[in-house]
């Protein structure tokens, strides 16, 4: 278990270097929650498992320190960098869908149709 613990202390530094050097802002308490939730359900695996845990723990530090794609946070009022990383991609795309006879459109957004959109130009009351 102490190598489970020293990951998790690693990985909470890395966050902290990471958000001061990147962004100039401490980081967002909800980061130390997630380390603590995930490296404690990793520290809550039976004794015999202790290495395995370890390692999973210290593969997370790797993919932290090396910025893999899933490590990487978007902050309030930037964009989320799409198609990058080792996959690759398309970029997200806002498709808007026109119904026949008017009515409400649905938006294609990223995560699928969004509906509720008029159609045509709406008048101020």
């Amino acid at each position: 278990m102490r190598g489970l613990l020293l990951a998790a202390l690693v990985e909470a530094s890395l966050i902290t270097w990471r958000d001061l050097s990147k962004q100039k802002v401490m980081p967002l308490p909800s980061d130390y929650v997630a380390v603590a939730i995930l490296y404690g359900g990793l520290g809550l695996l039976p004794a015999q498992a202790s290495g395995a845990a370890s390692l999973i723990g210290w593969g997370i530090v790797v993919a932290t320190f090396l910025n893999l794609p899933g490590s990487q946070l978007v902050y309030p009022g930037t964009n989320a960098q799409t198609g990058g990383g080792l996959g690759g991609g398309a970029a997200a795309s806002n498709t808007t869908i026109a119904q026949p006879g008017g009515g409400l459109t649905g938006t294609q957004g990223p995560l699928g149709p969004q509906y509720g959109t008029p159609s045509g130009p709406v008048k101020a009351a």
